[in-house]
């Protein structure tokens, strides 16, 4: 494969740009244990996004994943399509329960640390060029991501279970507006305690 576009996002900064239809988003762990939040909209249509409990639904109903890895990535109702393709995944563990992501509030309230850098105002930093607002981010896929489910239902996070180089692939169905973010949580195991890049490359399929 061709590669379009090569970039590095450092520890907890985000980036947008699109990936057009047909082309591939490689998302690679550069030092391993790292998790990046990402949002998706349709490129021309920005109210159509990436919804991570549809997605998880319908990837169940058609026996395409779980709530750590799915083979299509849908758009909120009443759109839903598929916007994304899983096409090469080298780890198959990711986070597709919720669809959030670290806010101001979730630092305030769980680690007594207001105002810490957090993947909200990342993505929201990111998407400001396009037009858009922090309002406009609805839900993230969270890759790399390793959460449990304890015996009371509740949410456990673990670090990522990703090594250096790991990676993975997903087709553009549409041509698609995407924001990544390096999460910078240091205070509970999502990176392993420590925030690192995350490595991003877009690619297409030589004819």
């Amino acid at each position: 494969m061709r590669v379009v576009q090569r970039f590095i996002i450092p520890p907890g900064e985000g980036k947008a740009f699109v990936v057009e239809k047909g082309q591939i988003l490689r998302i690679i762990e550069v030092e391993g244990k790292q998790v990046a939040d990402v949002a998706i909209f349709n490129a021309h249509d920005y109210k159509e996004t990436f919804h991570a409990s549809q997605t998880l639904v319908l990837n169940m109903i058609e026996g395409t994943g779980n709530i750590w890895h799915v083979k299509k990535l849908y758009s909120k109702p009443p759109r839903e399509n598929v916007m994304f393709t899983v096409i090469d995944d080298k780890v198959g563990v990711h986070f597709l329960l919720s669809g959030g992501r670290c806010s101001r509030k979730i630092y305030e309230l769980r680690d007594k640390a207001p105002g810490h850098r957090n993947c909200q105002d990342i993505l929201t930093e990111a998407l400001e060029p396009y037009g858009l607002s922090g309002d406009d981010i609805v839900d993230v896929f969270n890759v790399f991501m390793n959460v449990e489910i304890d015996e009371e239902g509740r949410f456990v996070i673990k670090p990522p279970k990703t090594e250096k180089g790991d990676y993975i692939d997903l087709l553009a169905e549409m041509d698609c507006l995407v924001a990544v973010s390096a999460c910078p949580s240091d205070k509970v195991p999502t990176n392993d305690f420590k925030p690192k890049p995350i490595g991003i490359e877009i690619l297409e399929r030589e004819s």
